[in-house]
């Protein structure tokens, strides 16, 4: 009877710890990559330590594809964001303003994004 209690109460655990874990898929990880790049620009200099860990931890268990593709909207970004276009700049800042917003909060602000939009699956 204990063994079973034993076993019931590491999988209690290992289920709470997945589901505060966050997952986020492969086009939203590229976006946050874009974003982080954006964020980091001397064009923007945006305080990057909440999507610095976002990036970092949600890179692994990503496919070789993807992070390939990271690298590559990985430049692009600082290329548009180095870009003396005076529209490519506005652009830039104003896609940090906006769409870039909640993930330069971090985890806790995908997370809280998420809850407050209703599921599209």
């Amino acid at each position: 009877m204990k063994f079973i209690a034993i076993i019931s109460a590491v999988a209690a655990i290992a289920a709470a710890g997945s589901a505060s874990a966050l997952e986020i898929k492969d086009i939203e990880y590229l976006q946050a990559v874009r974003c982080h790049a954006l964020a980091g620009s001397s064009l923007i200099q945006a305080d990057t330590n909440a999507i610095d860990a976002l990036v970092r931890d949600q890179r692994y268990g990503r496919s070789p594809h993807v992070q390939e593709r990271a690298k590559t909207e990985r430049s692009r970004a600082a290329r548009q964001a180095r870009s003396g276009d005076e529209a490519v700049q506005t652009s830039v800042r104003n896609e940090v303003a906006g769409a870039c917003q909640v993930w330069l909060g971090g985890e806790e602000s995908v997370k809280a994004a998420r809850a407050n939009t209703p599921s599209a699956d």
